[in-house]
């Protein structure tokens, strides 16, 4: 886990930021879900037969004897919230849903992978459209071109449904099990317990034997298949690229359908920014009703390590546009008047509070960031102009308290 403070923090929000604004123009509204669930949510939800269940839940009892969980993603707890609060029978033919928040997985801490980490998600109930499923692509794909990121790839892939998946899985069982001894010992239990997940697995014997392992996209039934045409198709349309990545499984067991990821050359090993699919059976199984839907999620953390690894200017500064330095206590008064006005006027400012030499209030203004320094000393009060520093053009001007907040706002 980590503190997360000057500068960076104003990276991330302007991230955030720019998810908000994204979210506004595709009609996406925020929920907001605790950081403390049952842990049967996620059991039923995630898969408990995947490694976020197993291994990596911060999972305890809490004083009732309830056994809760930190949220490790955020699909499952939205589901849940929806399901319990009526949301998708509030007459609306489309539910759509974001989220900022932290979640929590006991994993082994690397560069891109932490215990407490930052997810941004969206989630759309509602529709079976492959159009749908393009539009969610298209908002992922957006905001991170948005923050000038490049060398990102969209990989995409369908994982069928439950009626071509049986064919599928008896190829697969077929297949793993004549390798079974070039696995590892959990894709040895996965072979007749879910061998998707081992399409899913990071050992490096096992990469190596998934490379001649049945796809899925060999064996997806007729809707299924169209589906994904159509999915392939919407995205062209809309100029977002991608490639096929025919043994793209994603992590957790509710997806059906499109499964996507994008992924960046700027991460190492941990490359992937953010992917999600489509659940259409996730939100019946959490106890709702029948209702197609889709989401993904994105790492804000790996997000911000992309954009500092590619030294990308996003012109963001310190926020502080002007820094009042009153030259002695003498003129303290009429400079903390003065801060006010431009703070009344929407203008970040802050004011030096202790005496220094001008010269050192000058850089102590650069350390801050400032744009401006605005100077009082005796002459200004007494002849009723300021004198402003503009500390980026390395020049200044006398200005009038009246005129001071116009000039700062268009200079």
């Amino acid at each position: 886990m980590q503190d997360i403070f000057q500068p960076e923090v104003r990276l991330w929000q302007h991230i955030e930021a720019l998810i908000r604004s994204e979210m506004e123009t595709f009609a996406y509204r925020e929920i907001r879900t605790p950081v403390l669930e049952k842990t049967e949510l996620f059991v039923r939800g995630v898969g408990g037969g995947t490694d976020i269940v197993k291994k990596e839940m911060y999972t305890f009892s809490d004083k009732g004897d309830r056994s809760v969980t930190m949220r490790p993603e955020g699909t499952a707890s939205v589901v849940r919230a929806v399901n319990e609060h009526g949301l998708l029978n509030a007459g609306e033919p489309v539910s759509k849903y974001y989220y900022i928040g932290p979640m929590f997985r006991y994993e082994r801490p690397q560069k891109g992978r932490l215990r407490q980490f930052h997810q941004f998600g969206v989630e759309c109930f509602g529709s079976d459209s492959p159009f749908v499923d393009a539009e969610v692509i298209q908002i992922l794909y957006n905001i991170l071109t948005k923050l000038k990121l490049s060398d990102i790839s969209v990989k995409l892939n369908s994982i069928g449904c439950p009626e071509c998946r049986p064919v599928f899985r008896q190829n697969a069982e077929k297949y793993f099990g004549a390798v079974k001894d070039k696995l590892c010992v959990e894709c040895n239990e996965r072979i007749n317990t879910n061998p998707l997940r081992i399409y899913d697995c990071k050992t490096p014997s096992c990469k190596e034997n998934i490379t001649g392992a049945p796809v899925i996209l060999d064996h997806l039934c007729e809707g299924c298949s169209q589906h994904f045409e159509s999915v392939k198709r919407a995205l062209a349309q809309i100029g977002v690229p991608f490639v096929i990545d025919a043994r793209l499984v994603r992590g957790l067991d509710y997806y059906t359908r499109t499964a996507f990821e994008v992924t960046s050359k700027h991460l190492g090993a941990q490359d992937a920014l953010g992917g999600g699919g489509r659940y259409d059976d996730l939100v019946s199984e959490l106890g709702g009703q029948k209702t197609p839907a889709i989401g993904f999620g994105m790492g804000i953390e790996r997000v911000v390590i992309a954009v500092k690894t590619q030294n990308i200017d996003l012109g963001l500064g310190s926020g502080l546009r002007a820094y009042v330095v009153p030259l002695s206590r003498n003129e303290a008064e009429y400079a903390f008047k003065l801060l006010d006005i431009l703070r009344k006027a929407d203008i970040s400012a802050q004011m030096a509070v202790s005496e220094k030499k001008t010269g050192v209030h000058f850089k102590d203004a650069e350390k801050a960031g400032a744009d401006f320094a605005v100077i009082i000393g005796e002459d200004e009060i007494k002849n009723g102009t300021l004198t402003v520093k503009d500390l980026r053009k390395r020049s200044q001007q006398s200005v009038s308290e009246a005129e001071l907040a116009a000039y700062i706002k268009n200079n």
